[in-house]
Formats: structure tokens, C-alpha cells, sequence
């Protein structure tokens, strides 16, 4: 009797480490991303920006041209942020930008998000397209 109860708990315990090794491998698997989505480009004061980051469905694009200024078209990035159902935006340089101060590009919108935006916000990162759309020549007549 004894052998069968050790053999039992030895078929228990091999189910267990099955399990516990599928359950392990589960979370690998979701983890992996799928194909990568098409860019979505968006058009705005004449130029183009493309959406890099859309974290917590943090894009509306009603309300971003609501609140979108001319003022932010000197930036190559746009953080967009959401606390207390208001949209607030935020321009930052390229890192190597010659009027970059440290604050004010786009690697330390980290800290931006962390020190001035709300815990767990939604937010977007737009960045301006080196494809802007082409003028439209004016006609001499």
C-alpha cells in the first residue's frame, strides 16, 4: 500500500510541475507583440505628425484640435496628457536640437511624465513627420 501512495503522489506531483510550467510559459506568450499597426499620421496647423505612443487610448483627436496651439509647431514632439478630464499639451526637441535646453527634450519626457502629470494618466506622444505635405504653388493668373 505504501508503494501506491507513493507512486500517487509522484503522478500529483508531476501534474502539478506540468501545470505550474504551462502557467509560467503563459504569460511569454501574451507578451509577444503582434505585427506592428500602420503609422497613423495626423494633420494639423500644415503639418504632419505621426502618433509614437498612444498609452491608455490617451489620443482623441477632436479634442487635441481643440486645444492645439501654433505655438507648438516649433517642437519635433508633442506630449499630450490627461488629469481631471483636461487635455494638456507639452512641446519637446530632438535630443540633439540646438535650442534643446536638458527639460525641454524629447529624453526627458520620462520625467516630465513622471513629476508633472497625474499617476497612471493617459497620455500620447506625437512626432513631427519629415514628410510635411506639399504646398500648393500659387497660380499667376
Amino acid at each position: 500500500m505504501m508503494e501506491e501512495s507513493g507512486l500517487e503522489e509522484d503522478k500529483i506531483t508531476e501534474q502539478i510541475q506540468e501545470q505550474t510550467e504551462e502557467q509560467v510559459h503563459e504569460p511569454v506568450q501574451e507578451l509577444v507583440e503582434e505585427t506592428p499597426k500602420e503609422p497613423v499620421i495626423v494633420q494639423i496647423g500644415g503639418k504632419n505628425y505621426e502618433i509614437v505612443q498612444n498609452h491608455k487610448e490617451g489620443w482623441n483627436p477632436e479634442v487635441f484640435r481643440d486645444r492645439y496651439s501654433e505655438v507648438l509647431e516649433r517642437y519635433d514632439y508633442i506630449i499630450g496628457d490627461w488629469g481631471y478630464s483636461q487635455l494638456r499639451l507639452k512641446g519637446f526637441y530632438r535630443d540633439n536640437h540646438p535650442k534643446a535646453t536638458k527639460d525641454s527634450t524629447i529624453s526627458s519626457m520620462v520625467d516630465y511624465i513622471n513629476e508633472y502629470c497625474n499617476f497612471g494618466c493617459a497620455y500620447f506622444v506625437l512626432h513631427k513627420s519629415k514628410d510635411q505635405p506639399q504646398s500648393k504653388a500659387k497660380s499667376g493668373s
